[in-house]
């Protein structure tokens, strides 16, 4: 019975429930039926990913960090990552919940923490999930019951946590770059034909400067569109049990082959192989 769980094992049981829920949810939920890596995978956002079955391995430079059902994996920054995601066997998926730090909860955590001055970002970390088990059973509460007001007040109990525990560097504010919020408005409409006045209009500047601040960081405007494109093909391959070529339609491929083509480029395993479907 569930009432005789330990409470990390309740909790992971819960969180199953709410991934295999049909609908919205305030988190990406994994699913991956075969093993996989996965390269140079962009994280924008601090993330906090819980394995529910199988097994986590992330690595940033050349150190690789492991995590099982149990532990929490804390992406305290921005960053590209390799991932693996790892199934405890052919009948049993790996499955997984990340949980994206959003802009409004750190920005309520930093008030509540006004006088404290906070790190840089550090690397990867592994954070036993019994350190987090109240503070995000609140957050499932009230996700579970639909609460999105109070879901977000308790996701700042558990930001407040983290940093209580040493992870005080996921709060460091940093602005958007010009390329972040050319690939945000991309990721919220990535089936768009997005051209250089579209986004010209929206960010309020003419199309030299556009061209000239992307090329002083070291992008253009195709490659952001492009790697925002597959990046939600990538969630969406993770996350749901759509087939490859819806997929590819609705971040803007025509063409299933094409967009196939470009996805192993971009991240070095086929799309058919990230499939939960």
């Amino acid at each position: 019975m569930n009432a005789a769980l330990p409470p990390r094992d309740l909790l992971l049981s819960r969180l199953l429930e709410l991934s295999q829920q049909d609908g919205g949810k305030p988190c990406v939920c994994v699913r991956s039926v075969h093993a996989h890596q996965i390269k140079s995978v962009e994280i924008d956002r601090p993330t906090l990913i819980l394995p529910l079955r199988g097994t986590k391995r992330v690595r940033e430079h050349e150190n690789w960090v492991q995590v099982v059902p149990g532990e929490g994996l804390l992406v305290p920054g921005a960053r590209h990552v390799d991932m693996e995601n790892i199934p405890e066997s052919p009948a049993e998926p790996y499955e997984a919940v990340a949980i994206g730090l959003e802009a409004h909860v750190l920005a309520s955590a930093r008030q509540l923490l006004a006088d404290v001055q906070f790190p840089a970002p550090g690397p990867l970390v592994q954070v036993p999930l019994d350190s987090l088990c109240d503070a995000l059973f609140s957050w499932l509460d009230h996700t579970l019951r639909g609460d999105k007001v109070l879901a977000c007040h308790a996701m700042t109990g558990v930001v407040l946590r983290l940093h209580a525990l040493g992870y005080g560097g996921l709060l460091a504010a940093t602005a958007p770059t010009l390329a972040q919020r050319i690939r945000d408005m991309v990721l919220a409409d990535p089936s768009r034909d997005w051209s250089s006045p579209d986004l010209e209009a929206a960010l309020g500047m003419s199309g030299a400067t556009l061209r000239r601040q992307l090329a002083a960081a070291g992008t253009s405007l195709r490659d952001i569109i492009a790697s925002a494109r597959l990046a939600q093909a990538l969630t969406l391959l993770i996350s749901t049990r759509l087939p490859v070529k819806s997929v590819a339609q609705r971040v803007g491929y025509a063409s299933a082959a094409s967009f196939s083509k470009r996805f192993t480029e971009r991240y070095g395993v086929e799309p058919s192989r990230v499939s939960s479907a």
